[in-house]
């Protein structure tokens, strides 16, 4: 044993002198090359701005600042708390709008559908197509909505679908932060009736009979989206009929009819009233208990370590101390910038219209958090890339400002006219809505769009020009080629693309400009 310790003691007295000597052989290295590159320099000048000087107040990557007042000091604070509340606001504001729309739903349920009992497990129905007076944002004029909230825990439910041949249709499901986790229709699972059990992250099981497949919702509050295309007004009965086919059925009911199951109490959830939040302190406290109810993946953990100090985070109590919330006000105020220069300057503008990219509505990529935010604002319920992909122009080509007053074309040659899968009931559509709320605008004709389904006038090398002015053509044959305008003011214009071709969902495909009419 003895000698065991003696053997160390050589060891680590060796290891001490190689380090010295090591560390004398680096300094003699340095002040070689030092000394060779001092005389290649002019006699007398000095070498400088080769390392950045230790200035107090100014950047510096290798110095950490400690002659500053106790002011500065509190001003650094301040500032990073306030970038911690921006990040926290962009994180966490999906989930209130989760909240919010979940509340709006079941509150709004009797006035829409009548006496029908237990909103949970049933949808919210708009048997007609959106209207100027709709107040969702950048809504859809191509097919009939419909949603419905469901709360899984405990509670596993059975979207039964009916054989639905020749139209789009999609059930896209959202997490309780706004992310498409599953979707069910025309692209993914066909025209074919079936039986599509909806589960929460915690459910164990094997697959029931007469079960199509399972879906794992990645929370316990979620929703989906119906949307089912209509071809004209005329059609809208026929969507009606199938909207009534397609129903909710609690697992236990699916499996014996006369099982007794009782569902959610509707009063429990609204309680809260979002709707009455007009304090940023207020949005954070209601994030946080949706947050706690529905944890936030894995994967965010580190997001969500970064600004749990000041007080965001599932589950937490924010502080009440006036700093606090003068922070998070404040990083809700700096986020809504951010949010308002990505809506208008974010995405990469090719030809006057936005592109967007691939991770649209997805958890993940290049400015995940901060893009889902703004999306939810501007489009909620957006659907990912794959299903849908929405192109926005503010401007003409020339990057003007689109406004009433003017006269605009939108040209496709054949080879750019938006390409879909035709198999899978895709087609395009070009709808235009106010700068400002991003309603439908109100005009005499009643026609809020133009779409591959509709009887176009093409030109003899078939191409195809959409009038976007506020009198329809001269020519009455052009009539189905216009787009009203309003009399003044700006507008914008969204460009869909449902189950669009690989160049559309890879962001390969540019739509043309918008050109002001010669």
């Amino acid at each position: 044993m003895g000698s065991m310790v003696k053997l160390k003691k050589v060891f680590a007295g060796t290891v001490i002198v190689l380090c010295f000597a090591f560390s004398a052989v680096i300094a003699q290295s340095q002040k070689t090359q030092g000394s060779q590159e001092d005389s290649k320099n002019v006699v007398g000048s000095e070498r400088t701005g080769q390392q950045n000087s230790a200035e107090p107040g100014k950047w510096n990557p290798t110095y950490l600042h400690r002659l500053v007042t106790d002011d500065e000091v509190k001003a650094y604070k301040k500032e990073f708390d306030i970038a911690m509340a921006a990040t926290a606001y962009l994180y966490a504001l999906p989930t209130y709008l989760h909240f919010k729309q979940r509340y709006e739903v079941l509150y709004n349920f009797k006035t829409y559908m009548g006496d029908k009992g237990n909103p949970f497990g049933q949808f919210l129905l708009l048997r007609q197509p959106t209207s100027p007076k709709t107040t969702d944002t950048l809504p859809n004029y191509d097919t009939l909505y419909g949603t419905a909230f469901l709360e899984l825990k405990g509670h596993p439910m059975v979207l039964s679908v009916p054989h639905i041949p020749g139209r789009y249709y999609s059930f896209a499901m959202m997490d309780a932060y706004f992310y498409n986790f599953e979707c069910i229709g025309s692209r993914v699972t066909g025209q074919d009736a079936g039986n599509y059990l909806i589960v929460g992250p915690n459910w164990q099981g094997q697959k029931p009979q007469g079960i199509t497949n399972i879906i794992q919702s990645p929370t316990n509050s979620m929703h989906m989206y119906e949307r089912i295309y209509f071809r004209n007004l005329d059609d809208v009965p026929v969507v009606n009929k199938i909207q009534d086919q397609i129903k909710l059925i609690p697992l236990e009911t699916f499996l014996d009819p006369n099982a007794a199951v009782t569902m959610p109490d509707p009063e429990e959830y609204l309680k809260i009233n979002p709707l009455l939040a007009k304090d940023p302190v207020r949005v954070f406290e209601i994030a946080n208990k949706y947050m706690g109810e529905n944890p936030p993946p894995a994967e965010d953990k580190t997001m969500l370590e970064y600004f749990a100090p000041i007080g965001v985070g599932p589950g937490f109590a924010l502080p009440q101390d006036d700093y606090s919330k003068d922070i998070l006000r404040n990083g809700a105020v700096a986020a809504d910038h951010a949010m308002t220069a990505l809506a208008l300057s974010g995405f990469k503008i090719k030809n006057g219209w936005q592109i967007p990219p691939a991770n649209v509505a997805k958890r993940g990529g290049p400015g995940g958090v901060a893009n889902q935010a703004m999306l939810q604002l501007r489009s909620i319920g957006i659907l990912i890339p794959d299903e849908a992909v929405y192109y926005v122009a503010y401007t003409d080509g020339n990057l003007q400002r689109l406004n009433g007053k003017k006269k605009y074309t939108l040209s496709f040659k054949n080879e750019d006219i938006p390409p879909f899968t035709k198999e899978k009931f895709g087609f395009w559509s070009v709808t235009m809505y106010d700068r400002v709320n991003t309603f439908l605008i109100d005009n005499p004709a009643n026609k809020y769009i133009v779409r591959s389904g509709d009887d176009f006038v093409y030109g003899k090398d078939k191409s195809l020009t959409i009038y976007i002015q506020t009198e329809p053509p001269a020519n009455e044959k052009l009539r189905v080629n216009w787009l009203p305008a309003p009399k003044e003011g700006d507008f914008i214009l969204a460009l869909r693309v449902y189950v669009g071709e690989e160049a559309v969902v890879s962001g390969k495909y540019i739509p043309p400009a918008v050109m002001l009419a010669e």
